[in-house]
C-alpha cells in the first residue's frame, strides 16, 4: 500500500506540473458574423468553436454565454464593444452551467448574470474542481507540445495541433491567473421574460436534458432561438441522454411552443459549430416526438426494450449525418442510446434506487439492494451500463471513492465484455492509489478495445513514473 501511495503522489506531481505559457489577447482568433444590425454571432476559432451571441437593445447589450476562459471573454467583450460602438453591458445569460459557457462571466461583472436556478448551484460545484482542471490542462499542454516537436510543421496534423495548443493555453491562463467563479445573480425556475424596449427576450427552462439546467432563449423580433448545447450535430451527435432523469414531455411542449407559435423562428443558434435553420430543428423535434410516443405505446403493450427497439430503425432523413463523416456504427449507437435513454424514463431506475440507498444506509446495504433488485422479474427495474457508470462518476465527484469502486465493480460484473466499464474502474482505483489494480483494469479495457487511447496513455504514464521512481531509489540506495 505504501508503494502505491508514493507512486501515485509522484504521478500526480509529474503529470500535473505546469508549463510556462504566454498568449496575448491579439492572438485569440474570433470569427464575427452579423445576423442583423442588432445581432452579432461570435465564434471562437478553436477545436470546440464556442459560439457567443451579442444582442444590442435600447436598454443595453446582452451577451449569451461567455466561453471557458476570462482571457477569451475579455477579447469577446472588446470585439462586441468595437462592433456596436458601445459598452453598456446590461445582461449576461448562461444557457447552462458547463465551463465552456460560463467561466468567462467575471469579465462582465458590470452586467446582471442570469441563469436557471439549478445553474447557480451546478456552477458552484464545478468551481471546486478548478485546481484539478488547471493541472490537467497544464499536463495536456506539455504532452501536445512534445508531440508537436515530432511533426512536420507544415502538415495538417501540426496545424490542428497548434490550434489545440492555442485553445488550451488561453483556458489554462484564464483559470490560473485571477479566475473568479461568477454565478448568476438573477435566476428563474420556469420562464423569464426580459422587456428590453425594442426587443423581448424569452428565457424558457427546457427540462432535464444535456446538463439539467438548460434553457432556450427566444428573441421573437429577430426570429432567433438560442439552444445552448441541446442540439449539436458536428463533433457531437444530438444525443438526448445527458441526465439519468429526462423531462421528455416538457421538451416536446417547449419545442412546440417555440416552433409552432406566432413568432416565426428563422435562425437556430447552438452553443458550438454551425447555425441551423428552423426546418432542421423541426425535424429533430419530430424525431423526439415519434420516439417518445412510440416507446410509451410499446411499454403499455408490455414489450421488452429489445422488442421496442426493432420498431425504430434510424430514419433515412438523417442520412445527411453520414455525409458529415459519421459511420453506420456511430449512427446506430446514437439511435440505440436515445432509445435506451427514453425507455429508462418509463421504468424505475435501479441506479437511482441504489444511489438513494448509498446516501441513506451506506455502500454495503446498497450493494445488497442492487442484488435484490437484479433478482426480481425482468422489467420491474431498469438496469443499464450507462446509468450505473454515471452513478460511479457522481460518487467520484463527491469524493466517495470507495463507494464509486464498488459501483464500477458491479458494472464490470454485469457487463464483462464492455471495455468502458474496466476503464472507469481503473480510473477509480487510480483515485484510490491502488496502482496495480488500476493497471489490471486498464489492460483489460485495452484488450477489449485496442483503440482505447485513454488506457494507452494512462498505462504509459504509470510505467514512466514507476521507472523514474525505482531508478531514483536505486541511485540513492533506497528500498521500497
Amino acid at each position: 500500500m505504501k508503494t502505491y501511495k508514493i507512486i501515485s503522489v509522484c504521478l500526480v506531481f509529474l503529470l500535473f506540473a505546469a508549463p510556462a505559457l504566454t498568449q496575448t489577447a491579439d492572438e485569440i482568433p474570433i470569427r464575427v458574423q452579423r445576423l442583423s444590425k442588432k445581432v452579432l454571432v461570435l465564434t471562437e476559432d478553436s477545436p470546440m468553436e464556442n459560439i457567443i451571441v451579442a444582442i444590442a437593445t435600447s436598454k443595453g447589450l446582452v451577451v449569451v454565454d461567455t466561453t471557458g476562459s476570462p482571457l477569451t471573454a475579455a477579447k469577446i467583450r472588446e470585439v462586441i464593444k468595437q462592433e456596436f460602438g458601445r459598452d453598456d453591458f446590461a445582461y449576461v445569460i448562461n444557457t447552462h452551467h458547463h465551463w465552456d459557457h460560463s467561466w468567462g462571466n467575471q469579465v462582465f461583472s458590470d452586467a446582471v448574470i442570469i441563469g436557471h436556478e439549478l445553474c447557480r448551484e451546478a456552477m458552484r460545484r464545478a468551481a471546486a474542481i478548478i485546481p484539478q482542471r488547471v493541472s490537467r490542462l497544464g499536463q495536456g499542454l506539455k504532452e501536445m507540445k512534445t508531440r508537436l516537436d515530432g511533426l512536420d510543421p507544415d502538415s495538417n496534423e501540426a496545424r490542428e495541433l497548434r490550434k489545440r495548443i492555442s485553445f488550451s493555453t488561453r483556458n489554462y491562463k484564464g483559470l490560473s491567473e485571477g479566475f473568479v467563479s461568477t454565478l448568476p445573480a438573477l435566476t428563474f425556475s420556469d420562464r423569464l421574460t426580459l422587456d428590453l424596449g425594442d426587443l423581448t427576450l424569452k428565457l424558457i427552462y427546457f427540462g432535464r436534458a444535456h446538463s439539467g439546467n438548460d434553457i432556450l432563449i427566444q428573441v421573437p423580433e429577430e426570429g432567433l432561438l438560442l439552444t445552448g448545447d441541446l442540439f449539436l450535430e458536428r463533433g457531437w451527435l444530438p444525443l438526448f441522454a445527458g441526465q439519468n432523469e429526462l423531462d421528455v414531455p416538457r421538451w416536446i411542449e417547449v419545442l412546440h411552443s417555440v416552433l409552432d407559435g406566432e413568432s416565426q423562428v428563422k435562425h437556430v443558434i447552438p452553443g458550438h459549430r454551425d447555425i441551423w435553420n428552423r426546418d432542421k430543428l423541426v425535424m429533430w423535434r419530430d424525431y423526439i416526438v415519434e420516439l417518445w410516443e412510440g416507446l410509451v405505446a410499446a411499454e403499455a403493450e408490455g414489450l421488452t426494450l429489445e422488442a421496442a427497439e426493432a420498431h425504430f430503425p434510424l430514419d433515412k432523413k438523417f442520412a445527411y449525418l453520414k455525409e458529415m463523416g459519421y459511420s453506420d456504427a456511430e449512427l446506430q449507437r446514437f439511435q440505440t442510446r436515445n432509445i435506451s435513454a427514453f425507455w429508462r424514463q418509463l421504468q424505475e431506475s435501479a441506479a437511482l434506487v441504489v444511489e438513494q440507498t448509498i446516501a441513506e444506509s451506506g455502500i454495503e446495504v446498497a450493494v445488497a439492494k442492487y442484488r435484490k433488485l437484479k433478482s426480481l422479474p425482468s422489467g420491474e427495474y431498469f438496469f443499464d451500463e450507462e446509468s450505473f457508470n454515471a452513478l460511479g462518476y457522481r460518487l467520484l465527484g463527491q469524493g466517495k471513492i470507495k463507494e464509486a469502486i464498488e459501483i464500477f465493480k458491479l458494472n464490470v460484473e454485469a457487463y464483462p465484455d464492455s471495455w468502458n466499464v474496466y476503464d472507469s474502474l481503473g480510473e477509480a482505483y487510480m483515485n484510490n492509489s491502488d496502482t496495480d489494480l488500476a493497471i489490471k483494469n486498464y489492460k483489460k479495457s485495452l484488450e477489449l478495445n485496442p483503440k482505447n487511447d485513454n488506457a494507452k496513455e494512462i498505462l504509459k504514464r504509470i510505467e514512466k513514473i514507476k521507472q523514474l521512481f525505482f531508478d531514483s531509489g536505486r541511485n540513492e540506495g533506497a528500498h521500497i
